[in-house]
């Protein structure tokens, strides 16, 4: 995987670069071993349009969150907006019915995906603690000082 901008533990990248293109879990975990940083650029607001590019972001969060990584994106909306397109079949058949006169009006670029559906509640929930202001000092503390003291039942250890 290339990296446009990289420096410091730091990568840049548009999210075309991270998310339209076949990469998966293992690339992002490799990514995370020599970054600890990213920022991304242009995050969209997922639906039917671009669900499979809302499945690599989602995998890239799940990564970047169990690595304790530092995301910095701009995006077209809020976590909660980014997926509001996006549902399980269950809301869609409770916000929807179907009938001759829903179908006229249903949005097209609705992604009715229960997997993607059920992932989004996560992925909001993660995106909101990345952004919290315990987990920015946390990373920043570990960062600071890789070499912490661990308490392991009272011994001290570097870790």
């Amino acid at each position: 995987m290339q990296v446009p901008l990289g420096a410091n533990g730091c990568a840049y990248f548009q999210f075309e670069d991270l998310c339209d293109r076949p990469i998966g879990a293992a690339d992002y975990f490799g990514l995370f071993k020599k970054f600890h940083t990213l920022a991304v650029e242009g995050v969209p607001k997922f639906g039917y349009h671009n669900r499979t590019a809302a499945y690599r972001f989602v995998t890239l969060v799940d990564v970047m969150y169990e690595n304790k990584g530092r995301l910095l994106c701009t995006a077209e909306a809020e976590p909660i907006e980014l997926f509001e397109n996006v549902v399980t079949v269950a809301e869609a058949q409770k916000s929807s019915p179907r009938s001759s006169r829903s179908q006229k009006s249903d949005d097209p670029d609705l992604c009715v995906d229960n997997e993607l559906g059920f992932a989004k509640d996560r992925t909001i929930s993660r995106l909101t603690e990345l952004n919290s202001r315990e987990y920015l000092e946390d990373f920043e503390a570990k960062w600071q000082h890789p070499l912490h003291a661990v308490d392991n039942g009272g011994d001290v250890v570097l870790a």
